[in-house]
Parts: C-alpha cells; structure tokens; sequence
C-alpha cells in the first residue's frame, strides 16, 4: 500500500474535528469543552504527520460552565477572497434541561499560528456553525434550536443558512435549507457546505454522539436548495466490528494531485479484561476513556456522490495516504514507546506549554500558574470537583497503557492544602496522588482521593498513609495505566517510585474505566488527561512547584 495513514490520526480526546487546506499545508481544529487554551489547532504537510501549534483561544472565561459545556465543534475554513482563515466556534454554557444557552462567535486570522482577531458575534440560534465562502460573500450553517415542547415537535428544526459579514452582522433572510424529519433520531448536527463542480453539497452529523453516529451527505444544484439527501450515510460504525467506534461528524479536504479525504471522530472501546477484580466495573461492551479521537478516511466519488475508497461505510484503521506523502519521522503520541518530558524551563514561557498540548479548566489565571527556573510553580486554588478556579495542568492520555510521573517540591501546613498527580476525566470523575498534610502526626504524608460515579472516597486510610520526613525536599509521584487498573506510585528524594499500598499491604490499584465517556454521570463528551495540581482551600498560600514531569504510551490500544 506504501505510506499509510494510521488512524486515529489525532488519540486521545480530539472530537468534532474540522479540515480545511491553504498554503500547500493541512489544518486540523478539534473540540476543547471545558478546556484551553480554547479549539486545540495541528497542520499537516501530508496529512499523516501532524504537529501542535497550539490553541487558538486562551483567554475565554469559562468559569462556572459544567463539565462538556464550553468551546464546541469548531469550524475552520480558509477564505481565498481575503487569504484569512476564519474559526468558528460555539460557546455553550448550559446543556442540561431544553435550553442549550449558546452563542456563535467567528475569529479571523492571516497564519494558523495567529494572531487571532477580536471575537465577532455570529448568532445564538443554535450550535456547531459551518462556514462557506463564494465569490468574497460568507453563508453560515448552523442547526436551528428550538426549546418549545409541542406535540409531534423535536428540538432539532432544520439547518439554518444565512449571509454574514464580519462588519455587518448576518445579513438577509434565514432559511432552514435542510430539515431533520429523515434524519436518524431525528437529529443532524455539525454541518459544512463545500462545491464540487455544479453541485453544492452538505456534510452533517447524524444520529447523535454514541454508537449511531455517522456523517450524512446532501446534495443541491443551489446553494439555497432544495438538498437531496443521499440514502446511505458516508461514514458510520454501527453494527459492525471495526475498532474505530462512534464515527462521524467531519468535513473534506482535496490534495493538489486531486485525492479526497474526510475527517471525522471516533472512539475505541477498552474491552473487560480477563480476570479483572470484582471492583472494576467495565461494561461487557467497553468503555472509551480516550473520549473521541481523529481519523481520517480516502474518499472516492461515484454518481455524483462522495464514497469511502474502501468500498463500505465502515471506517478503516489504515488508509493510503496522499501520493506526496512520506513516511512518519517520529513516533506520534498513542504510539507504543511514545515519550513525552519536560523540566518546565522557563524559556517560552506558558506559550510553550500550549503548543506542547497542555490545557487548563476553563480559566487561565496567570497570578497562579508560572514557569520559573525551578520548574512549574502553581499557586493553591479551588478543589478538584471545583467548575471555577483550579490550579491544574494536564495534557491528554493516548493509549489505553501509559505512565506519568513528576517530582515536586511542596510544603503544606493544613490538611486542605493538597498537591500532586492527577489523573482525570473531568470535576466529577478523578484520582489524584498527592502530597498533604496530618494534623494528628504534625507531618506531610502521601494520600489518594477519588471521586467516581458521585461518590468520593480516600481509599488508603489514616494507617496507610506514607509519611514524609521533614527532611525530604523532593517527592517523586508516578501513576502507571494497564488497560484500566491505575496504579499509583512515589518515592523520596529521587529514589525509583515504588507502588503505594494499602492497609493489608497489597499494591493499592484503582478503577480508571470511571474516568470515561460511559461511566461518568450525565453528560460525557472529553476524555482522560493526567496532570499536575495544587489546591488550597484553607488560606490561598500554598505553592507547589513540579521540576519534571513525563508521559509514555506504554503499548498500542490494540494490543492484547
């Protein structure tokens, strides 16, 4: 086959990813949430090797939004009239109940890297906008929510098309171009609009976040319609065996040697493994603790519409990549033996944490994260399950087996001051490692939180708890995944890490399939990360500061 494209092209929790082409390069946005720097953003000479070049938006304020709210399904095009890109994002900061209260906003930019401009307003309308650029005008698409509960009536109303000028607003009549009567479970989402030769065609979600989801085509002579659906969808994993699970929601790219590509999410289910104790509880279908990742898929047309190459609906692991392509120079991150390290230098600052894939919950507050020539210092904040102010850092898990370890300088003076390693899906599922502190002994130990499914619990007790001598300067915190059993670790002052143990004096292993799309309560939309934290809920006072930290993929998802 020669090169290939291996997909997930992006692992761990890039969902809703968005393609676009400019330059003779590739560019990939992908869904943040909770998360920023906001719309995480790679370019691509091949489509097969892609790099970070960070977020496009670190300076929203997302404090208060609830877990899976935030930034969704950004759009990214690049307008040849202007020579701009524009991205197109959604801010939702309420999801439950039958309004969605979200806004549409478009930034514009002349390189991927930035500078972005100001934010314009789009609309409020609805989610997920798509822009299509013609002749120097903009169209934006977006699904028309409507919250009224009538009879007979789905919240889901159409896809709305309308002009839009970034000086003028939206411009003209809004017409619903694409309804939802047909659609699976009533619902298409996340729409974008291309031309290919006389036809305009449409590309949308369908059939919701879960296992049905797919991409549904449609196509009209007129931008304006009427739309023709295409009866069969272009990409969907349901009832069928490949390991890239819940695929849909993309868009399309064309090569310069004229090869057509789709972009779209995925997720890979962790199966039950054999043996597994009583305490883990993994469904008989799995869980999928990566979230949604990226894939990409070769396209062919036949009829006037766009088909898989393969031949199926069903998505394939591997793909013939783009004739200019080259084989990968490095390994990428969800390979086996990937390795990832840092000593937090403060050459680049916090830019050089965004563009090495770091992220932080829904506000950047400078006044208490900073590099320093000791390594990361974080300023105490608010508590793990906090929707506000934590001090926390983490960058995505990749693999099903991975190990993170950092080393840190930390001296608590209250047990409410906490700092460590933190693996998490989001503020209502976590585990965190970390060094506190007894008031009954008057000494720092090492202790283990975990909230999972509602419940939180310190599943060590007060016996099991390492101490650490005053003398102990540094404290060296690992956590190793194996396919689901988490595995917390520590030494002192640079010694090999060594298991943390319960009462009985058994190795203490713990459930990491909690931290996953299916097993977190209400809605689930990111995926596992592991990072570095620090909370103070007594004075404020508290600073940790981590001199290292890594991050290696132990062995491939699909491995056994």
């Amino acid at each position: 086959m020669g090169v290939t494209i291996e997909n997930p092209v992006l692992r761990g929790f890039h969902p809703d990813p968005c393609l676009c082409a400019a330059h003779g390069r590739y560019y990939l946005a992908t869904s943040t949430f909770q998360w920023l720097p906001a719309v995480s953003l790679y370019v691509s000479d091949d489509l097969v090797s892609w790099r970070s070049v960070g977020g496009a938006l670190p300076g929203l304020d997302l404090r208060g939004v609830p877990d899976s709210a935030g930034v969704w399904a950004p759009d990214l095009t690049f307008d040849e009239s202007s020579g701009l890109f524009w991205l197109t994002y959604t801010v939702c900061r309420q999801i439950d109940g039958i309004f969605k209260d979200v806004s549409n906003y478009v930034v514009t930019a002349e390189r991927i890297e930035g500078p972005w401009s100001d934010p314009v307003f789009v609309n409020a309308s609805g989610f997920d906008p798509g822009f299509y650029h013609e002749d120097g005008h903009h169209y934006v698409l977006n699904p028309q929510w409507d919250p009224r509960p009538l009879p007979g009536h789905h919240r889901f109303n159409g896809l709305l098309l309308q002009e839009f000028s970034l000086e003028r607003g939206l411009m003209g009549e809004a017409r619903v171009v694409l309804g939802n009567e047909d659609a699976v479970n009533w619902l298409r989402e996340g729409p974008h609009i291309m031309r290919r030769g006389e036809w305009y065609y449409i590309a949308c979600a369908e059939g919701g976040t879960g296992r049905r989801h797919r991409i549904r085509m449609a196509r009209s002579r007129d931008l304006w319609g009427p739309y023709e659906v295409c009866p069969e969808p272009l990409v969907c994993a349901w009832c069928s065996e490949t390991p890239l699970r819940k695929a849909g929601h993309g868009n399309f790219v064309r090569t310069p040697d004229g090869e057509w590509y789709v972009c779209h999410l995925t997720s890979r289910y962790l199966p039950r493994p054999d043996g597994l104790p009583q305490v883990f509880d993994v469904s008989e279908q799995g869980v999928s603790p990566l979230g949604r990742e990226c894939a990409l898929q070769r396209v062919v047309w036949e009829d006037g519409w766009p088909r898989l190459a393969s031949g199926s609906i069903v998505p394939q692991v591997e793909v013939a990549a783009p004739a200019r392509a080259h084989a990968p120079e490095r390994l990428a991150p969800g390979q086996p033996g990937y390795r990832y390290e840092t000593s937090f230098s403060s050459e680049g600052g916090l830019g050089r944490l965004w563009l090495e894939e770091w992220l932080v919950p829904r506000h950047i507050d400078l006044a208490r994260i900073a590099t320093t020539p000791d390594g990361l210092a974080l300023m105490g904040g608010d508590s793990p399950s906090s929707l506000f102010d934590q001090s926390l850092v983490a960058r995505r898990v990749t693999s099903f087996s991975w190990r993170a370890e950092t080393a840190l300088g930390f001296a608590p003076r209250h047990y409410n001051q906490l700092a460590g390693l933190v693996c998490a899906y989001d503020a209502r599922a976590f585990a965190c490692l970390c060094v506190g502190w007894d008031e009954g002994s008057g000494c720092r130990v090492i202790d283990v939180l975990v909230a999972r499914d509602g419940d939180f619990s310190l599943p060590l007790g007060p016996s099991a708890r390492l101490r650490v001598p005053d003398g102990a300067r540094t404290v060296t915190l690992a956590m190793e995944c194996r396919r689901g059993a988490l595995l917390p670790l520590v030494s002192l002052d640079g010694r090999a890490p060594v298991p943390v143990r319960r009462d009985d004096g058994e190795p203490l292993v713990l459930d990491a399939s909690v931290m996953s799309d299916e097993r977190v309560p209400g809605w689930a939309y990111t995926g596992t990360v592991v990072g570095l934290f620090c909370v103070d809920m007594f004075d404020k006072t508290a600073r940790a500061t981590f001199s290292s930290f890594s991050y290696e993929d132990l062995e491939g998802v699909d491995d056994e």
